[in-house]
Formats: structure tokens, C-alpha cells, sequence
């Protein structure tokens, strides 16, 4: 498994020389790899640092920029990492007065947190920062090129990508341009709608895509994503995904060649629903790609948990951050790997990628537990059943939860007005209330009436299945408790103030983003190119096959 890896990741990595004849006055410093990191809802790398609690992605971020930087030789930069702060926090591009005063409304934790407003401002900040560092590599190549470029220096305008690349274009002053995103959350949102624009405003032919007049070759190498959420414009809801933040599409194209995304199998809120990249039937539009279901919250698999928040252990968060630097590393992102960090920068990988060897045996442990080889939505279900049954087990054992332990330390509980009790509260009531409902033979769902014993305003029905109790009941290993008490927090309990009104034992709802209109041309357009290419290929397979036999027949005519 090893010598594949390293054979993969060398291939990637020195796969960036495109079908195309070489010319005398270029070098590998013409390939520019530029990848772009939205971060996650309320994640803000410059904020979040004082409570150090920075998300996968800005750590990620950094990483990538610390490459970039070592990398730089005599003032030629290929690397480019492009950071977006998180919706929810201040934004770290530039603005004007009218621009910032909008900021300061949409970026509002509320309106941010609540409803993802800000979106598109980071999505054209992202491509405008991408096009720049294609417009810094040009110059600075005209420049080792001894083209003059004192126009771009001296004048008070600023020029575009696009009125450089008019300029230079006949220098081909770039041989390829490699993409990768990175996202978390509504970032990982952002991060398939900021791909699908930016890969439609490119051009295809049969030896791939193209960017710009020049018709450079690009190739989206990467998406990193972690737990999608998509409730932009819809007042983080739940509701049926139909809809998409200003009809931007979240669907990943195929063309992307790797796409690795993680999912936190634990997450039940009903504000953050989750976008598969697989479809309803399993199917996945590209076979490489990777969905992966990790136990754990939202930010419990994205980051973003201060340490010590809730009295929990955040280094689990480095499990699927590592593993997901792998995959980009190996894919030929360029950025630092696990042991590269720990050689070179020993106090930052310490401070954030260090993963405790503690971590990691108990994390096998449940993996180990949670095994489903079904669908993401039958792994999903696989990880709640080891969520109860350690929540079961340490209620048997009278061990305090993560959720009680929120609620003993809230000196304020009883003035909160709404919101759900912790789950073995939940499940003390349930287990008097069955005994007056009728048996279930069908394997149907018990149906109870709940009325909070914090406020009354808190009443609901609540849908409980078979599967749910048993796993309560079935008990759990001391890794699996240990795991559960002091490494995974609870997403639910204050958030939105406690306002969202649903039990623990109601699971998240898991769907597939819908395709825009514009999505579904250019994916009837890519199935007409891949078959008049495939005909293109057979009919120069044929020739060669026909000019290998000529030459067979009139070698055996010379012979004779």
C-alpha cells in the first residue's frame, strides 16, 4: 500500500506537462498550481487565533502557504494558496466604503451563521485573487524572459488577467494551470460552486480544458471538502434542497480528477444538513472520487472546536485533517505532508497537526465498530448506532455525557425556552411512554408526545426507531466511551441559544444537490465531446493499426 502511494504521488506530481510540443524558452517554473481554501461557517484563521481554533481548512492553508513561500526562487512564484475567510466573519478582502458597510451587515454572525449571506462576495473574491496570481506569474515570467514589462510597474492602473494576458499572450509565458479547492462547511459549499464557475468560463477540446485567450491548459486537479452545508439564502433550513444560493450549482463536475470528501456521521442538526457527493442510488459521477463518513460532529470533523471547549479533547479534528492532506499531497497539491511538517516545522505541527497516540487508538476502535460497506446514508446510520450505544453505556454506569456536563455547567438553564434534553433524559421518558403504545410488529416507528422538563414551550412529537433503542441498549466498549466522553462534543446543545426544538434521536437529513440549468447544458455538452473524442481515438487507432500492417506486408515482401 506504501510503494503505491509513493508511486501515485510521484506521478502527480510530475504529471504537469501538457500534450503539447515543448518550446526552447520554457521551463517546469511555467506550471502554476494555485489552490483556493474557503473556510468554514463562523471560521476566520486571523480570529480564531487567540483561542487557537482553526478549522481543517485554514490549517490546511497553512501548510500550502508555507510551501508556496519556501518555494519562491528568486522571485519566481508558481505556488499560489488563496485563503477565504469563513460566512459569519469579518471578510479579509479588500473593499470600498459601500462595499464594507454591506460586509458589516451580511458578515454579521447572525445573518452569516443563520442564513450563509455573504456567499458571493467569496466566490468572485476567490476568482479574482486566482486570476491575480496568474497575472503575478505572467509578468514575472516576461521578466526572466527579458520582455519589458516596466508598462505594469510604472502606471497607477491596475490591470487585469485578462489585459496582461492580451499583452503577453504571444510569449506563452504559462504551460499549465493546476486547481485545487478546499472548503468546510458552507465553505465546502462555496468550494464546488466557485469550481463550477470558474471551470465553465474554460474551453474543451479532446486534449482537455483550456483558461483564457491563450488557451492555457488547466486541469482541475482537487477538491478537499469536509461536510457540506448548503443552506445558503434559506434560513438554515432543512427544507427539500430545490433551490440553489442565487442559482449557483453545487453539483461536482466530473471533470474534476479527485474529489475526497468527509462527512461527520454524528451531526444531527437540523440547521446543517449534508450535500453527498454521491447520488441517491450510490452512484458517483467520477470513480475516483472518495466519500468518507467519520464519527463526530460537524466541527468535531471540520475543526473549528476551541481546546477545552465542553471539557473536550479537540485532537480528534487532526484525524480527518491528516488524512485529508494525504489525499491532496498524493494527488499533487502542493503543500506539505504530516511528516514534512513535523521535520521541518516542529512548534506548528505540534500546535495543529499532532495527532496524540491516544487519538488515534481509540478513534480504530469505533472505526473499527462502525463498519458498513453500504450506502453513505447506510454508514451514517452505522456511526449513530456506536453514538448511542456509548451514550447507552455510560448512562448504565452513571458517567456524566458531554451533553449533561454542558447543561451542569449552564448557570443560566433554566431561563433557556427552548431546545431538547440530554439523551438519557430523552430516553428515561421514552422508555415509560412505551409501555402505553402498542407493540410494533412492522417495524414501523414508535410515535411519543415529549413535553420538555426544562419549558413547556418545548413540546413535540418524536419518532423513534427500533434501531435507536437497540443500540442504546447494547452497551459499549471502555475505547468507545472513552472516545464519545472526552473526544466528540455536542453540536446540538446551545446553538442558536438552544433554540432548534429537535430530539437527539431525530437524524440528519442527507441529500444530493440538484443541478442548475446551466449545469445540465454543460454536462450534455461534455457527454457530446467524450463521444465524438472516443470516435476521434478509434478512427487513429484504426490508422495506426492499418500502417502497421502496410509495413508488416512489405516487410514480408522484402523478405521473399
Amino acid at each position: 500500500m506504501f510503494k503505491k502511494t509513493v508511486i501515485k504521488r510521484t506521478v502527480e506530481t510530475n504529471s504537469d506537462v501538457p500534450n503539447t510540443s515543448p518550446v526552447a524558452k520554457q521551463d517546469c517554473s511555467d506550471v502554476v498550481h494555485i489552490s483556493v481554501f474557503f473556510d468554514g461557517t463562523g471560521n476566520n484563521k486571523d480570529a480564531d487565533e487567540e483561542l487557537k481554533k482553526w478549522s481543517n481548512p485554514a490549517r490546511l492553508w497553512k501548510t500550502a502557504d508555507q510551501y508556496a513561500q519556501e518555494s519562491e526562487s528568486n522571485g519566481i512564484r508558481t505556488n499560489y494558496s488563496i485563503y477565504v475567510s469563513g460566512v459569519g466573519t469579518r471578510f479579509n478582502g479588500q473593499l470600498n466604503i459601500f462595499q464594507r458597510a454591506l460586509a458589516m451587515i451580511q458578515d454579521h454572525s447572525g445573518l452569516g451563521l443563520g442564513v450563509g449571506s455573504g456567499g458571493t462576495r467569496r466566490l468572485d473574491y476567490g476568482e479574482d485573487q486566482l486570476n491575480d496570481a496568474l497575472k503575478q506569474v505572467m509578468i514575472m515570467n516576461a521578466k526572466k524572459a527579458e520582455i519589458d514589462t516596466s508598462k505594469y510597474a510604472s502606471e497607477k492602473k491596475v490591470y487585469s488577467f485578462a489585459e496582461v494576458e492580451k499583452s503577453l499572450s504571444q510569449h506563452r509565458l504559462i504551460k499549465k494551470i493546476n486547481i485545487s479547492t478546499f472548503g468546510f462547511s458552507r465553505g465546502a459549499a462555496l468550494a464546488r460552486a466557485f469550481t463550477n464557475q470558474f471551470m465553465w468560463q474554460c474551453e474543451s477540446d479532446c486534449n482537455g480544458l483550456t483558461y483564457g485567450t491563450g488557451k492555457y491548459p488547466i486541469e482541475f486537479k482537487f477538491m478537499g471538502i469536509f461536510d457540506t452545508v448548503a443552506s445558503f439564502g434559506l434560513p438554515a433550513t432543512n427544507l427539500n434542497n430545490n433551490l440553489t444560493f442565487e442559482g449557483r450549482d453545487m453539483v461536482i463536475d466530473q471533470r474534476v480528477k479527485m474529489c475526497v470528501h468527509h462527512i461527520a456521521g454524528n451531526e444531527q442538526r437540523f440547521a446543517f444538513p449534508v450535500d453527498l457527493i454521491h447520488k441517491e442510488n450510490g452512484e458517483i459521477a467520477n470513480p475516483n472520487w472518495k466519500e468518507i463518513v467519520y464519527p463526530g460532529m460537524h466541527s468535531d470533523v471540520g475543526g473549528g472546536y476551541a481546546p477545552g471547549s465542553q471539557n473536550v479533547n479537540d485532537n480528534y479534528a487532526r484525524i480527518p485533517l491528516k488524512d485529508m492532506l494525504e489525499e491532496a499531497v498524493n494527488a499533487g497539491v502542493r503543500m506539505f505532508d504530516y511528516n514534512q511538517l513535523k521535520e521541518k516545522y516542529g512548534a506548528l505541527f505540534v500546535e495543529q497537526f499532532e495527532i496524540q497516540d491516544k487519538t488515534l487508538h481509540l478513534y480504530n476502535a469505533v472505526k473499527a465498530e462502525m463498519q458498513s460497506s453500504g450506502k453513505i446514508q447506510d454508514q451514517i446510520i452505522a456511526t449513530m448506532k456506536v453514538y448511542y450505544a456509548a451514550y447507552g453505556a455510560l448512562a448504565e454506569k452513571k458517567i456524566i455525557s458531554v451533553s449533561q456536563q454542558a447543561r451542569n455547567d449552564n448557570k443560566i438553564r433554566e431561563y433557556i425556552p427552548i431546545g431538547p434534553s440530554d439523551m438519557a433524559t430523552e430516553i428515561s421518558r421514552l422508555e415509560k411512554l412505551q409501555k402505553l403504545t402498542a407493540p410494533n410488529t412492522t417495524g414501523g416507528i414508535n410515535i411519543f408526545r415529549l413535553l420538555s422538563p426544562v419549558s413547556k414551550a418545548y413540546e413535540f412529537y418524536l419518532g423513534i426507531d427500533d434501531w435507536e433503542f437497540a443500540s442504546w441498549r447494547k452497551g459499549a466498549s471502555p475505547e468507545i466511551m472513552d472516545f464519545y466522553q472526552n473526544y466528540i462534543h455536542d453540536s446540538k446543545y446551545g446553538f442558536i441559544s438552544n433554540a432548534e426544538p429537535f430530539s437527539y434521536f431525530r437524524q440528519r437529513t442527507v441529500y444530493e444537490s440538484r443541478r442548475s440549468g446551466k449545469g445540465e447544458e454543460v454536462d450534455k455538452k461534455v457527454a457530446e465531446d467524450k463521444a465524438v473524442c472516443s470516435v476521434g481515438s478509434q478512427e487513429v487507432k484504426q490508422e495506426q493499426l492499418f500502417d502497421q500492417y502496410q509495413q508488416v506486408q512489405q516487410g514480408l515482401k522484402a523478405a521473399s
